[in-house]
């Protein structure tokens, strides 16, 4: 393999760790560390939704009218919480030590 000799015969070549600070250095100048984190916090939250569309895509009518009553009778919040609980009762039912896998 041919090493990469600089172009100034004193420059120094930039380092991987160099080019990334250099980059990092220039998002924050250009968008400032509130819009980064604002970005990051987006990108999540739509891979969050992305997988939990997933998730529940998979689901059966009858399952997801459950889930539905269960929110509308106001017995839970939201199908999360009606899926939180679902799974920790399962838990309980199958288990042999479930206290503690529920406690965690």
């Amino acid at each position: 393999m041919e090493k990469i000799s600089p172009h100034e015969p004193r420059a120094e070549l930039l380092s991987p760790e160099d080019v990334d600070k250099d980059v990092a250095s220039l998002d924050e100048e250009l968008l400032g560390p509130k819009e980064l984190e604002e970005d990051v916090a987006t990108l999540d939250r739509l891979l969050a939704e992305k997988r939990k569309a997933a998730i529940l895509s998979e689901l059966d009518p009858e399952t997801w009218h459950l889930l539905e009553e269960l929110v509308e009778q106001g017995i839970c919040q939201d199908e999360k919480e009606a899926v939180t609980r679902a799974v920790r009762a399962f838990v309980l039912a199958v288990s042999p030590q479930p206290y503690k896998l529920v406690q965690e």
